[in-house]
């Protein structure tokens, strides 16, 4: 199994998109120069897939039938299609929020496997 696209590793899904990895998930021009905005719906199991991460903002979640959840994510800044990424699985977070000079205020949390979240502190100064 390569890592390279969209792959599952100990439970989590995971994309792996540099160089070339993106041509493996779906047919698109996958070079740095073609830049493109990315919006995408991720649907899991709830149980399995307690978290569902993409590049950009969370604009819309919540619970399906059967168990499932959705969540849907737009990225509002064009991009080269190395850098998307897609998270689901079951992850441990760290949560806090910053200021911005401009007096909004931004959620941030960064997330690992359960069995590293208490090595998260560093990450978030």
């Amino acid at each position: 199994t390569q890592l390279s696209g969209l792959y599952q590793s100990s439970g989590m899904y995971c994309t792996q998109c540099e160089a070339e990895g993106f041509r493996r998930i779906t047919p698109m021009l996958d070079r740095p120069d073609a830049m493109g905005k990315y919006k995408v719906r991720i649907e899991a199991d709830k149980s399995k897939c307690p978290i569902l991460l993409s590049n950009g903002n969370l604009v819309k979640s919540g619970d399906m039938d059967g168990g499932k959840h959705f969540a849907e994510w737009e990225d509002p800044f064009n991009k080269p299609s190395y850098l998307f990424a897609v998270v689901a699985g079951d992850l441990g977070s760290i949560k806090d929020a910053f200021t911005t000079k401009s007096g909004r205020k931004v959620q941030l949390e960064i997330f690992s496997e359960h069995a590293n979240v208490g090595q998260l502190d560093c990450a978030m100064e």
